[in-house]
């Protein structure tokens, strides 16, 4: 009896054994490493795609974005190409830094004693370097005359008694000046100095142009001079002579100035 129970125990262990074995352990391998494949795998695959698409694309619409931003706001504001690429440039910087990269304009004052008469500097560059002023810079200025006006005499300003009177109808000399310099035309060599008659003045706007290279000078018989150095200047442009009122001479000046700066 021993021994059959023994064999009969014999039997029965292996079988449990193999059962154990096929349904535990490949059950648990199997739901373990599929479960932790199908989930490191999914994890792994979708996480970095989700995280690379959304923060490269919304980097590169962020970026656009601002370039057409300044973009606009330069084209809209200026106009000009270097204006645009000075604003598109500066960003954020702001109304203060664009106007400091455009020219400064100025407007000068005028003044006269001749009814319906005046010189005027439109708005435009005042303010250049020694080198710049040295290279050339060129003023603008305008004779405005409102209405008809007769018996106009015309004063000439130089010492030679060359000037003559210009489109406008009037003598219209020219010079800067300040800080001990001097820019002018009033050495010319020495004219007949024939009398000028009485004009009678035209209605309209008559352009005229002061060239400049930054040098002192007084007219073509006089040497060039040495540069203006850096400071506050005045250009100016001056009509004067008499016209007729309730049958006198009455003198008359014409008078227009514009403050300009020279910087080293």
């Amino acid at each position: 009896m021993p021994a059959v129970v023994s064999a009969a125990l014999l039997a029965c262990i292996p079988e449990k054994g193999g059962t154990t074995g096929e349904t535990t352990t490949p059950a648990t391998d199997a739901t373990t490493g599929a479960t932790t494949g199908a989930t490191t795998g999914a994890t792994t695959d979708v996480d970095p795609p989700t995280t690379g698409g959304t923060t490269q694309p919304a980097a590169t619409d962020s970026e656009s974005t601002t370039t057409a931003a300044g973009t606009s706001t330069g084209s809209d504001s200026s106009g000009s190409e270097t204006t645009t690429g000075s604003e598109t440039s500066s960003g954020t910087s702001g109304d203060t830094t664009d106007t400091g990269n455009e020219p400064v304009l100025c407007e000068g004052t005028s003044m006269s004693s001749l009814p319906g008469v005046t010189i005027v500097f439109p708005p435009q560059p005042c303010t250049f370097t020694v080198a710049e002023a040295q290279s050339g810079v060129v003023f603008h200025y305008e004779v405005h005359v409102e209405a008809e006006l007769p018996d106009v005499l015309r004063y000439r300003q130089d010492a030679g008694d060359c000037d003559e009177p210009g489109p406008s109808g009037l003598i219209v000399a020219p010079q800067i000046s300040g800080m001990g310099q001097a820019y002018c035309f009033c050495n010319q060599g020495l004219c007949p100095g024939l009398d000028i008659p009485p004009t009678t003045l035209q209605p309209g706007v008559y352009p005229g142009d002061l060239e400049w290279k930054g040098f002192n000078w007084q007219g073509p018989h006089v040497d060039l001079g040495p540069p203006f150095p850096p400071g506050e200047y005045v250009v100016q442009e001056r009509a004067i002579g008499s016209f007729k009122s309730e049958g006198a001479d009455v003198d008359y000046e014409v008078l227009a100035q514009l403050p300009i700066t020279l910087l080293p």
